[in-house]
């Protein structure tokens, strides 16, 4: 009898599969046509009322409520990635030329532009960098080491080209930026997010400010319409931010899973017993413990706030260090009910 059962249940998995299948089949053929039609890949009315009508399916079932949204916007996401990762003809056709068009993130951003109908170059290490001059736009897609010569270098041979990098930080050659902004078409960019994303759906890209507004413009005309989410600030701004949003959550993961690795009890064994806090805690260890060594050292090593953020910190450890061992539970509880206040705001 149970054997029965665990074979329908299969056979239901089988048809839920098909079905997801056929949605996201669906979804993209309501993305050639927005295409088409010039709409944006992103309506956030139609989600909400998608939501709406799955707590409206389930009321009454065995499936509750917040389990229908999650299912739902499980959904929704593969629907619009798959639509946002169709190609989307640009109507106005660019020559691009990204230098170190063969790394990982240099690939990506060919891949977008070559989809959308421009015409997609590359420059490497060896290569002529003169040959840019044929291209409207110039990519800077290289380590950060690199990238302040290459804009000195391109300084050097460019006139009306849209010149802007997509490095992760700015630090190292942002008065370069800023003193060629004041004379071409220079900004730059930072994508949040890396060459694994099939999409920029509902992802942000930091547009920076380095003093021509022509350069903001024509760099959001050239990646808009992927459903992806643009935030503008001063170039003097980014690496501030970044010292929070990459440095401080890094430095916070490496932290997690260094005391774990000096505990002398195993992974396994920490599995065994892990809580739900946990287990979400070690899903982000393992992604950063995957990631490139070098370039996580650059993002700690080179932004000019780094050492700030540091002791900012340390400070807070100890804050909470000391909070939780008096014997007096008020700090503890101050400093929750602080986080909980900003996360409300």
């Amino acid at each position: 009898m149970i054997d029965d059962l665990r074979e329908k249940i299969k056979n239901l998995d089988e048809e839920i599969i098909k079905l997801m299948i056929e949605r996201v089949g669906t979804a993209k053929e309501i993305g050639r046509l927005k295409n088409e039609l010039g709409l944006a890949i992103r309506d956030r009315d139609v989600e909400k009322n998608v939501i709406e009508r799955y707590h409206e399916l389930t009321k009454g079932s065995p499936l509750d409520s917040a389990s229908a949204e999650t299912i739902c916007k499980v959904l929704i996401q593969n629907s619009v990635e798959a639509q946002a990762a169709l190609p989307k003809v640009s109507a106005k056709k660019k020559r691009v030329c990204v230098v170190g068009g063969k790394g990982k993130m240099g690939i990506w951003i060919s891949d977008l532009l070559r989809g959308s109908g421009h015409t997609v170059g590359a420059v490497d290490v060896g290569d002529d960098i003169n040959m840019v001059k044929n291209y409207d736009v110039i990519i800077v897609s290289v380590p950060l080491s690199s990238v302040g010569d290459v804009l000195l270098s391109l300084d050097k041979i460019c006139k009306d080209q849209l010149i802007f990098d997509i490095s992760s930080l700015k630090s190292p050659f942002t008065k370069t930026l800023e003193e060629m902004g004041s004379r071409k078409k220079v900004c730059s960019i930072h994508p949040m997010f890396g060459p694994s994303a099939p999409s920029m759906y509902d992802r942000n890209v930091i547009v920076c400010d380095c003093g021509n507004k022509d350069a903001i413009n024509e760099v959001k005309e050239l990646l808009g319409g992927h459903g992806q989410n643009f935030k503008e600030m001063h170039i003097s701004e980014h690496d501030k931010y970044m010292s929070y949003v990459l440095g401080l959550s890094h430095a916070v993961n490496i932290a997690f899973f260094t005391v774990l690795e000096r505990s002398g009890i195993s992974f396994d064994d920490f599995n065994a017993v892990a809580s739900t806090t946990f287990r979400k805690n070690i899903d982000t260890n393992l992604s950063v413990a995957s990631e490139d060594p070098l370039l996580y050292y650059e993002i700690q090593h080179l932004n000019i706030n780094s050492s700030s953020v540091w002791d900012e910190f340390a400070v807070a450890v100890e804050d909470v260090r000391d909070a939780s061992l008096d014997d007096d539970p008020a700090k503890f509880d101050m400093l929750m009910k602080k986080g909980k206040r900003f996360f409300d705001e």
